[in-house]
């Protein structure tokens, strides 16, 4: 057993994010947590990792267990190289190779520490490892060059890339790794499950992508301040919940009928109780009775995928929908132009000093559905900047080389982005709410703000003060979501939508992008993503 977690609580402020929580983790597990944006999946993992120690409960480890905690935001020196930034996790690799350096110029005289230190060098192959690391990168497409380079200078795929070698080399018995396929292209994402499953210790994994979740033995589920277990993977998860949450329906359908009939016996009792001091004892009884079964009837978190309803009997599905937890509500407010052309490229060629890519032709209508497919670093952001920029009739970034990208004029373009623009960090959330109407020339209201942050599923008191540098990568996606449905847009362009998204979440936004009648160019690696939104193929 690698840790024992036996009563744990945690609250941040006023709020619980879980209470009494008690489970084990073995050696060798593929754990995923998984639950809603904002139940402390993330706390949980600080938690275990010993990087937070404020909750009560006991957590116990084997001793000696090395772990290694990743974050969503995970790079935070970015002025360091790549190259050095993995050697920093390598242990005892920095300390004792400044040991080996001082014996070996005369700085000192412990012969025994330095042949100590030479076998342990030997023995862990530290001679060779930063060959090996920048051997690693190189199959993650990320140049020797570029990792002797500061880590601002890479991409949001190719950091994620940088994290996940850090966890090879980190020799930990326990990963704690959060979102890891954020950002990852489609061949880096096959890459981290292969490494994942071949794995021989344990990883527990925060992740709503399905891809990911299809290979773990084992789901938790935060929710309602305690977890359920699921044995097994993404398929055996989808089962066993549905199961479960019927059984719940059918629970708390049969508690709120109890209340109901207890509750009438109180109003007869309240009624007779004068005439006798037997009717008092039958209402006083009758009145116990129910507060006690008011106090049982708690309504659970139900929720059950979109193809699992679709296939339960309708009688069921209506007393699910009357109970179903409360998800985001995406109004899309677009009109169909069918038929107009919204972009047409023709022979680009893009890039800066060399061309990032050339010869690249596809155009988009006003109902296609166009997914833009390419590894990391082939120009599929530069190519989406480049449109937002043309759009806005502004000098786009990068150059371009040949060939020509044309926007209908007078589009409406909603964009989802990979990384929310550096003009809304600081910045409170309702007023970048009020900041991203005003730029696509629409007015709203505080109190219209209010409504649109309870509709998608903030507390329009507190975290409309929030800036959106502190939301957690849940809550910043639902700001993306705001902002992009914003006028009602002819044009969607999303960069990784479902990065962040709870799996709530996601099926809602594949619901409402199906409906959407405007055109729409993505960029995703989420196969289940992509399975339901269709469309041409554009490879980089």
């Amino acid at each position: 057993m690698l840790i024992s977690v036996t009563n744990l609580s945690k609250s941040i402020g006023a709020k619980n994010l879980f209470k009494n929580l008690t489970f084990s983790v073995a050696d060798g597990e593929k754990i995923a947590l998984v639950g809603r944006n904002g139940y402390g999946k993330t706390t949980l993992l600080k938690i275990l990792s010993g990087e937070d120690h404020d909750f009560e409960g006991q957590l116990t480890k084997r001793k000696g267990l090395r772990i290694t905690l990743t974050k969503q935001e995970h790079i935070h020196n970015t002025q360091q190289s790549a190259l050095d930034y993995i050697l920093e996790s390598v242990p005892h690799y920095y300390e004792y190779k400044s040991k080996m350096d001082e014996y070996e110029q005369g700085q000192s005289t412990n012969i025994n520490q330095y042949l100590k230190i030479l076998e342990y060098f030997t023995e862990n192959r530290y001679f060779n490892i930063e060959a090996s690391i920048l051997s690693t990168l190189s199959d993650f497409n990320i140049s020797n060059e570029l990792a002797n380079k500061q880590l601002a200078n890479l991409s949001g795929g190719e950091k994620r890339h940088v994290e996940m070698t850090r966890m090879m080399f980190s020799k930990s018995d326990l990963l704690l790794v959060d979102e890891p396929t954020n950002h990852m292209d489609y061949l880096g994402k096959k890459r981290f499950i292969a490494w994942m499953r071949a794995l021989p210790q344990t990883v527990i994994v925060v992740t709503h992508d399905r891809d990911v979740l299809r290979n773990v033995n084992r789901i938790i589920e935060l929710k309602e301040q305690n977890i359920d277990v699921f044995k097994g993977d993404y398929d055996n998860y989808i089962s066993q919940n549905t199961n479960q949450t019927l059984t719940s329906v059918k629970l708390y359908s049969n508690q709120l009928n109890r209340l109901k009939e207890a509750k009438k016996k109180v109003e007869w009792g309240q009624k007779m109780r004068a005439k006798s001091k037997a009717w008092k004892i039958r209402y006083d009884h009758w009145n116990r009775d129910y507060e006690q079964i008011k106090s049982e009837t708690v309504k659970p978190s139900f929720w059950i995928d979109q193809d699992s309803v679709e296939a339960l009997d309708k009688k069921v599905v209506d007393s699910y929908h009357k109970f179903k937890q409360k998800n985001i509500k995406i109004n899309t407010n677009s009109e169909s132009s069918s038929g107009l052309g919204l972009i047409k490229v023709e022979s680009l060629a893009l890039g800066y000093d060399e061309p990032v890519f050339d010869n690249l032709n596809f155009s988009v209508r006003s109902t296609d559905r166009v997914l833009i497919k390419g590894r990391n670093g082939s120009g599929k952001s530069t190519l989406v900047r480049t449109i937002m920029s043309l759009s806005n009739n502004q000098t786009p970034e990068a150059i371009q080389l040949e060939g020509e990208a044309v926007i209908q004029n007078n589009i409406l373009i909603g964009e989802y982005e990979q990384e929310i623009s550096q003009r809304y960090l600081s910045m409170p959330l309702e007023e970048a709410i009020i900041l991203s109407y005003e730029e696509k020339k629409q007015s709203i209201s505080l109190q219209q703000v209010k409504k649109l942050l309870a509709q998608y599923l903030f507390d329009p008191t507190q975290d409309g003060r929030q800036k959106i540098m502190n939301l957690s990568g849940g809550q910043k996606a639902r700001f993306q979501l705001i902002k992009m449905f914003v006028g009602g847009p002819d044009l969607l362009i999303l960069d990784e939508p479902t990065n962040h998204l709870d799996l709530p979440s996601i099926e809602e936004l594949e619901n409402a992008l199906s409906t959407f009648e405007g055109g729409i160019l993505y960029i995703s690696h989420d196969t289940y993503f992509i399975k339901k939104m269709g469309g041409k193929v554009i490879e980089i």
